[in-house]
């Protein structure tokens, strides 16, 4: 149980970062739409982080989902409601889930982890992040899409290269150093909005307290 807990926070982690990518486009009003996901990371696989993750997205009103598979004990869900600025992160093999503010996430503060949030300026997805500088290689295709190509640097010279698609105000693809992220088969049209509610019967864990102990609270 504890592996699958440090697995699902490891991961969490991750999926935050691309919310941040993703909320950059929120004044544009981004197209509702559905789609497979996959990320890959070149780190050796262990128990906490496995070197592919495939699942699927969904991004509706004010709110995204993104069904996570595999892990050594099964899948995980992860909804944000933009509005309220909270993550439910959910994991259905043991009915159970954690919620928290994007503002109270223990441990944030490293580079990439500010707060989620639109950026003022839609044009430039560096606009307002602290020591993140973006530059706009073109205009390209990517599984037959046109998207924004942008290269961004962040405080620490880490190169990241983002394709936003044009039509859903999205980041669609990722590709960083060590890692790539990737929306294929996109359908556009708003999800059901039963897929961005926590299922009745399920336990709320402790997110701060496993944060602080590694240890998933007593039954």
């Amino acid at each position: 149980m504890k592996s699958r807990i440090s697995t699902v926070l490891v991961v969490t982690a991750t999926i935050l970062l691309l919310q941040q990518l993703a909320t950059a486009q929120m004044p544009m009003q981004p197209v509702p739409f559905s789609a497979d996901m996959q990320f890959s990371s070149t780190h050796a696989a262990s128990d906490n982080m496995p070197r592919e993750i495939k699942g699927k997205l969904y991004f509706g009103s004010g709110h995204m989902r993104m069904d996570i598979q595999g892990g050594p004990r099964g899948g995980s869900i992860v909804i944000t409601d933009f509005k309220t600025q909270t993550t439910d992160i959910i994991m259905p093999e043991q009915r159970m889930y954690m919620e928290h503010k994007a503002s109270a996430m223990p441990g944030r503060g490293g580079p990439g982890m500010a707060d989620i949030k639109p950026l003022a300026d839609p044009n430039n997805p560096c606009a307002h992040q602290d020591g993140m500088t973006c530059k706009k290689v073109g205009v390209e295709q990517v599984d037959e899409r046109t998207c924004d190509h942008w290269q961004i640097t962040d405080k620490n010279g880490k190169v990241s290269n983002v394709w936003v698609d044009e039509k859903l105000h999205f980041p669609i693809k990722t590709v960083s150093e060590d890692s790539t992220w990737e929306l294929t088969g996109i359908i556009e049209g708003e999800p059901s909005a039963s897929l961005f509610v926590v299922p009745l019967n399920y336990h709320k864990m402790d997110l701060g307290g496993v944060m602080n102990t590694g240890r998933p609270p007593e039954q």
